[in-house]
């Protein structure tokens, strides 16, 4: 059986790799809904396929490394409460599922560019129309995913705060964290401005709680005792 020192550091692994492989989709992603302004935006967007077809596809990627990260916390948490163990792997599918139906909408986009460009239309606004409201789905089911991992993050953090797996102050900060995130983007789905540092205080406890990991993992002398669920 795997120590818990062991199955934190492998954690940590999974946590850098899911960070490094988003930013790298980020980074190639390239649509914001501004970028519908421009007249030639789908001539943009068909020219920088092959990045997006990138990003599209380090963003599968990265969402299919944070279900392997669910599936072996899922154990850990069942020693612990069944249910909770239940919730946290049940979002992280839910997670999964809205990546995928997010970046088909992009994928769709991509499509529509190329449409576009071999039809050489002279009904651009139409097509620009289309291509904003596939932008607008994407972020949309971003969003979503936004809010499914914040509280599958907080389940995770509370679990490892009960148990101490981790030490208290290390998962009441990631409790903080992904409460802003979880507030701050529902407020942007009701059309607030939220400025981007917001979510990166976020990226500054997952670098902080991945080297953590990465160097002591979980607490090794930590037990695991079954609990009810009035004792959560």
């Amino acid at each position: 059986m795997i120590s818990h020192k062991k199955s934190g550091r492998i954690i940590g692994i999974l946590f850098l790799l899911t960070m490094l492989i988003g930013i790298g989709s980020l980074n190639l992603r390239g649509l914001s809904t501004s970028l519908a302004e421009s007249p030639t935006f789908l001539n943009d967007v068909f020219e920088n396929s092959l990045l997006m077809k990138i990003a599209v596809l380090l963003d599968v990627l990265a969402a299919s490394i944070s279900v392997s990260i669910a599936v072996i916390m899922f154990p850990i948490i069942k020693q612990y409460n069944q249910g909770l163990a239940l919730w946290y792997f049940g979002l992280y599918v839910m997670y999964f599922s809205v990546i995928i139906a997010s970046n088909i909408d992009h994928l769709s986009l991509l499509s529509l560019s190329e449409q576009f460009v071999n039809t050489k239309s002279s009904d651009a606004g139409n097509f620009n129309m289309l291509g904003l409201l596939q932008i607008e789905s994407y972020y949309s089911g971003h969003f979503l995913s936004l809010i499914i991992f914040s509280a599958a993050a907080a389940i995770l953090y509370y679990f490892l705060y009960r148990t101490m797996l981790l030490p208290r102050f290390l998962c009441i900060w990631g409790i903080l964290a992904v409460t802003i995130v979880f507030t701050s983007t529902w407020l942007q789905i009701f059309g607030f401005d939220v400025h981007f540092i917001v979510y990166a205080q976020n990226g500054l406890f997952m670098l902080f709680f991945t080297i953590w990991l990465l160097v002591k993992g979980f607490n090794s002398s930590t037990i695991l005792f079954p609990t009810t669920e009035t004792d959560i």
